[in-house]
């Protein structure tokens, strides 16, 4: 009899650790709560993927949401995630990012107030930059909460695809002008917020004999890109054609998480580009081809 009284109180402890998340004072005060929070990260086209740690950098910055006011920065390193020495019956706002390991620059390990904080996105010609978000309200309380977050891709990307089938072109070489900050907060349906001076993008690439030609550089969501960029040709007689970043469609914006494209109708004085969304999703790999 006594051990299964002893067994009865061994399991109501652990029941009571298990669903109750504050701590308290040898007092009976409340001091601290935590929440637990289950990560994963879409990078590729179709559904969330586990975080590979050793591939990714993430960050979760807390904030308070009645202040604004900062909290603190914690560095997550596995997918199943426990904040702790969060105040109780407090409202928060946290902040997850997530950065390719080795990607310069590195993210912030301390932020300013919610609407103010930043990350530098940009400080060179960088034209593979890519950078992962989630917002998430939440409150803490004596229960153990848990939350499935999914970071998803906050930069879109312009893409120039063409042909060289003939082997025509000896050299390609896109040019286009980002924005180098992206704010911590979002805008009015989840907008990618930005500023800054425009940094100026180059990448040259030698195109290999296909019908089906692309050139990429990654760059964070703006409204239009008509006239702030140019792509260049360089043909195996060694002349060179410029066309400039204008479409047959209208404006040239760039969205969050997905590829706006421009076919280059014929590379002669004529040529002109049309532009296009996603859509041509390659089933065969695992890359990111750029539809929402």
């Amino acid at each position: 009899m006594k051990y299964g009284v002893i067994f009865r109180m061994l399991l109501a402890s652990w029941i009571s650790t298990a669903l109750f998340a504050c701590q308290q004072s040898d007092e009976g005060e409340i001091r601290t709560c935590k929440v637990q929070f289950d990560l994963s990260l879409e990078a590729q086209t179709r559904a969330p993927q586990e975080i590979d740690f050793n591939e990714y950098t993430v960050y979760l910055y807390v904030f308070d949401a009645e202040t604004s006011l900062y909290v603190q920065t914690f560095a997550i390193t596995s997918s199943i995630f426990t904040v702790t020495g969060l105040e109780k019956n407090t409202a928060y706002r946290g902040v997850f990012l997530a950065i390719p390991k080795g990607q310069q620059p590195d993210l912030p390990s301390f932020a300013d107030m919610y609407e103010t904080s930043t990350m530098q996105y940009l400080a060179g010609n960088q034209t593979g930059q890519e950078v992962f978000r989630n917002i998430l309200n939440f409150s803490t309380n004596n229960e153990l909460t848990s939350y499935n977050i999914v970071l998803t891709r906050q930069n879109g990307a312009i893409q120039i695809r063409m042909s060289n089938a003939d082997g025509s072109i000896r050299n390609v070489r896109l040019e286009t002008e980002g924005l180098p900050i992206m704010f911590f907060h979002d805008g009015t349906g989840g907008k990618v917020l930005s500023e800054g001076t425009p940094v100026q993008l180059s990448k040259s690439e030698i195109p290999p004999l296909t019908d089906n030609y692309r050139i990429s550089i990654n760059l964070l969501p703006t409204e239009d890109l008509t006239d702030k960029g140019r792509l260049t040709l360089t043909l195996v007689d060694g002349t060179e054609t410029v066309y400039d970043l204008k479409s047959t469609s209208g404006s040239i914006p760039i969205y969050p998480n997905q590829i706006t494209w421009l076919v280059l109708r014929g590379t002669g004085d004529g040529g002109n580009f049309e532009v296009g969304f996603g859509g041509d999703i390659d089933l065969d790999d695992d890359e990111w081809d750029g539809y929402r």
